[in-house]
């Protein structure tokens, strides 16, 4: 959005730091938050597409934080209706349909980990979390089609960029995925009407789905509600963050590691760093400005360490800060300055040879590629590069294929 100022210190804090991309009533809104910000009810929806959140979804769920900071109450809504069907993308093919039993999985491990990130409870602002099959499973499928199927043009829905994109390539797109639409407008006039919910937050790639469920909750009540878009988060080179070589970036440290996770925020691009702080970080704003002039110089680093040390706790109230940057500046010393695959530490008996050491962490696909690989002198124990295949593994050590591969041995002897 514009930097043009709200009335409430709420949204123009939201819109300084940047969570802020679209408003269905900007106006409208700023008023409502200005008079009653403790009595109002937001929603945000999240389908159980993958076995874990990433890193896109943090930004909405900082959002939430923030947001209940100013006294709103949070509802999180898992799509287990809206995951069985997928809404339309831009790509040519409509979203793979998961098996029920996969989504349940993924409804279980995405629950779990937003009990760490978000307030939940029973009173005052604390977060309510619902799963949309609870009600969607309940419909007949004539009576919704009969009370609200007139509400919806078929012509807006044409229009949308993702299908008007779809149709005009002549690519198949279902019924299915314009059932989507329907449905998470239907949810926002559920928990409009149950939970007096007047506020729907998404992404910039929501904004229609959103407009649809502002419309429905207008033509059925007579009465206002809102939609509030983010943006996508992307780098200052315009591409979608989340992704590295090895594939997404999430938030379970069983898919990525603590440490793969925070190296991942140390190695943003420098330029990046004071909007990443903006959005992920609690230091203030006028803190944040003044470090946009150590762009380009070496102090920035301390800044990345500072995102990374964020973002990380944040995501991992647990993680051990100390012993990973103290990995991280031994990996630094030894050549890599940006590692983005961390394995997890394995043990091993004291003198296993360093050929079978490297197949059974995978650093190597076998013991042949393994040798291939001393052989063109990519492995390092310690920084010390191995040439021979006999050499054994006598302490606890940090191992390194090329620039980017690294895990932790630790030794026993037994």
């Amino acid at each position: 959005m514009s930097r043009s100022r709200f009335r409430s210190d709420t949204l123009n804090n939201l819109n300084d730091r940047g969570f802020l991309y679209q408003i269905t009533d900007a106006e409208s809104l700023d008023n409502l938050v200005c008079s009653s910000a403790h009595e109002i009810v937001f929603y945000i929806g999240c389908d159980p597409t993958a076995p874990s959140l990433h890193v896109g979804h943090l930004l909405w769920i900082k959002l939430v934080n923030e947001l209940q900071k100013s006294g709103l109450k949070p509802i999180i809504v898992i799509g287990g209706a809206t995951g069985k069907i997928g809404d339309p993308t831009w790509k040519d093919q409509q979203r793979a349909m998961l098996e029920l039993e996969v989504i349940k999985s993924n409804i279980s491990a995405v629950v779990s980990k937003l009990h760490t990130l978000l307030k939940f409870g029973d009173t005052g602002n604390a977060a309510i979390l619902l799963n949309n099959d609870d009600w969607i499973s309940k419909l007949n499928y004539m009576d919704f089609l009969r009370e609200y199927g007139p509400s919806f043009s078929v012509n807006k829905m044409l229009a949308l960029d993702s299908i008007s994109a779809r149709l005009e390539r002549q690519q198949h797109l279902s019924f299915l995925e314009f059932s989507y639409m329907l449905i998470q407008a239907y949810d926002f006039l559920y928990l409009f009407e149950n939970y007096g919910c007047k506020v729907q937050l998404g992404g910039a790639d929501q904004w229609a789905n959103m407009i649809f469920g502002v419309d429905l909750i207008r033509k059925r009540t007579g009465k206002l509600a809102y939609g509030v878009s983010t943006p996508l988060l992307t780098n200052s080179h315009g591409l979608k963050m989340g992704k590295t070589e090895s594939g997404a970036v999430w938030l379970d440290e069983n898919l990525t590691s603590v440490f793969e996770f925070w190296q991942y925020w140390r190695n943003v691009d420098d330029a990046d760093v004071p909007k990443f702080l903006k959005l992920f970080s609690d230091m203030s704003l006028d803190e944040i400005n003044e470090y946009e002039g150590l762009i380009g110089t070496a102090a920035i680093n301390d800044m990345k360490i500072l995102l990374a040390d964020s973002v990380t706790s944040f995501v991992h109230p647990t993680a051990d800060l100390q012993s990973i940057k103290a990995t991280a500046s031994s990996l630094f010393r030894d050549g890599c300055s940006d590692c983005t695959q961390m394995i997890d530490t394995f043990v091993f008996k004291r003198d296993t040879k360093i050929c079978n050491v490297l197949h059974e962490t995978k650093l190597a696909a076998s013991l042949t590629a393994a040798k291939r690989l001393i052989d063109g002198r990519g492995v390092r124990v310690d920084g010390a590069v191995i040439e021979d295949y006999e050499t054994s593994i006598t302490d606890d050590c940090i191992i390194s294929v090329g620039r980017k591969k690294f895990t932790k041995i630790s030794v026993v002897d037994s």
